[in-house]
């Protein structure tokens, strides 16, 4: 029983390290890092989960092998790289293992990450005054609201499933973040999300709902007096819905055949994707990109996840669930990235209370 227990909590360090290595390698754009932690994920799932324990033969591990033998199939018909192949590998072992740990021992774990992120996002933004575009190096701003999306949620998530606890302050500083790197969409997730929690926090106690509602509403009014114009034309928010993705979509979609509906297409052939260095900006799109007929099976599944969530009234992680869907729709950085885990967990974290 000690050794039991002993293995598995060294198995809440380890996957709480990777955590850790998935937040560096992002703001350091390390290659080599994603790598480790990919490695470091299939390396503990070898090494602490037997062959006697059963979860070789699961169905969920049925689906991860699946995803990377589609993954590796598409690389006979693209340009892609089997780095990008063993990266998704390592994040659905990574998601995998998260169901196996004890969640509370992980908060620690989840906390250290988010805040490597959102100090180093302030940092940049607040002291060092650095332009948005150039937070990230090669990367705009709407990866840094990306970031600053995921985290926020992969964080309210955590402390929903392990204490059911919502606070306010990490989505307070999302749209804080958000609205100071004047990215759209970021700043749309970020501002339901508060509502979302401030929902959930209140939900029992209407005066309290009452005062903090016109206590936001003061608080936004301001804000838009001051910076709305601002805001309107930084973020493009004027435009309402006109944005190249669009067309980008559609070059996709109408580039699809028999054949790479199964294999996925290398983006690198299309055109007007090399002006955007091969970036779809929809995760979903660009996993379809890597795995093809892969995507399309878990597409099926991610809807069953979010009939599962409505079915056992887990409504709090159903909207989480879309908040990250929505924002995930609209760039690229999932699907194969730093990001890929926190959505893998949060839509099949049901498989763990069925």
């Amino acid at each position: 029983m000690k050794a039991t227990i002993s293995k598995y909590n060294v198995i809440n360090h380890i996957i709480g390290f990777i955590f850790i290595l998935m937040a560096l390698t992002d703001i350091l754009s390390s290659k080599e890092l994603k790598l480790a932690a990919a490695l470091l994920s299939i390396g503990a799932f070898v090494l602490f989960f037997s062959m006697k324990d059963r979860n070789y033969f699961t169905e969920s591990m049925l689906f991860i092998l699946f995803i990377l033998t589609t993954s590796l199939i598409n690389l006979f018909f693209t340009d892609n790289n089997f780095g990008g192949s063993l990266t998704l590998f390592g994040s659905l072992i990574l998601s995998f293992i998260y169901f196996q740990t004890d969640n509370k021992k992980m908060t620690l774990w989840v906390v250290a990450s988010y805040l490597i992120t959102i100090l180093f996002i302030s940092y940049h933004l607040f002291v060092l005054e650095t332009n948005a575009n150039l937070i990230y190096e090669g990367l705009s701003r709407n990866h840094a609201g990306f970031a600053v999306v995921f985290w926020t949620i992969f964080l309210m998530f955590h402390l929903k499933i392990a204490y059911n606890y919502f606070p306010l302050l990490p989505p307070l500083i999302g749209v804080t973040l958000a609205f100071f790197l004047f990215g759209r969409t970021s700043l749309i997730v970020s501002f339901l999300l508060l509502l979302v929690v401030f929902f959930y926090k209140f939900k029992s106690n209407n005066k309290a709902r009452a005062f903090a509602i016109i206590l936001l509403g003061a608080v936004f009014y301001y804000l838009w007096v001051q910076y709305g114009s601002l805001l309107s034309t930084e973020t493009n928010l004027g435009e309402g819905l006109d944005t190249p993705r669009w067309e980008l979509w559609q070059i996709y979609f109408d580039h699809i055949n028999f054949i790479n509906f199964f294999t996925g297409i290398d983006v690198s052939t299309l055109p007007l994707y090399d002006i955007y260095s091969g970036n779809p900006h929809n995760s979903f799109i660009k996993f379809h990109s890597r795995v093809g007929i892969g995507s399309i099976v878990f597409i099926i599944l991610f809807f069953v996840s979010l009939f599962k969530y409505l079915k056992a009234k887990q409504y709090y992680v159903f909207w989480l669930l879309i908040l990250l869907t929505i924002r995930a729709s609209f760039d690229g950085d999932m699907f194969i990235g730093n990001f890929d885990f926190i959505f893998l967990i949060a839509t099949f974290y049901w498989i763990k209370t069925d």
